[in-house]
């Protein structure tokens, strides 16, 4: 995953040399694009997503009910933060990064988490019936969960499934091609590929 340009990961923030439980850094190429923390005495969390040189937006920030709801809104947010910013916003914001690196260094030992909400655009919950194509094959599907950028697909088994393979989805025009993420029991996680 580390080659996928959209991968967003969590960074515990150190503060004495210390990692502080249940705060985290939001990092996306290599820049901070926000924060996840949970507020002091409560089990409620606050997070906020933004992008140095770009304007504060209604809702790139606020509390959350617990820390799934928080990477929920985060993504939201950064969806559209995302399909705002040129490659101009970007330059200038990782050469702003590289300016104030200064204290950096303890924190690039930490392990980078996965955010769980990790994709580029908000998944909805669906329940359709599809068609795994590859090179010698066709294998019945049920999508569960469509984003922009990936799904979840159910399948009677996994074997014969090969690493990258076309979703089609009926009622739809469009066939994705699909690169496995994830297998878990009868499930396949996959990210659309950029053609």
């Amino acid at each position: 995953m580390a080659d996928d340009l959209e991968s967003i990961v969590l960074r515990p923030v150190v503060a004495n040399g210390q990692a502080v439980p249940d705060d985290y850094e939001v990092i996306w190429r290599g820049l901070t694009i926000g924060r996840m923390m949970k507020q002091a005495d409560s089990a409620h969390w606050w997070w906020s997503c933004n992008v140095h040189g770009q304007p504060p937006t209604a809702n790139d920030r606020g509390p959350a009910i617990n820390f799934k709801d928080s990477q929920l809104r985060f993504n939201l947010a950064w969806t559209k933060i995302r399909a705002a910013l040129t490659e101009d916003d970007i330059a200038a914001a990782l050469s702003h990064a590289e300016i104030r690196l200064g204290d950096s260094a303890n924190q690039e030992a930490l392990p980078l988490l996965d955010l769980q909400g990790k994709r580029a655009a908000a998944r909805h919950r669906v329940l359709k019936s599809g068609t795994i194509e590859f090179s010698g094959g066709a294998i019945d599907c049920m999508v569960r969960n469509l984003s922009d950028t990936g799904a979840a697909l159910e399948v009677a088994s996994l074997l014969g499934i090969p690493e990258a393979f076309n979703l089609l989805i009926s009622g739809e025009r469009t066939t994705y091609q699909c690169e496995v993420r994830w297998r878990k029991e009868n499930r396949i996680g996959v990210a659309f590929s950029r053609s």
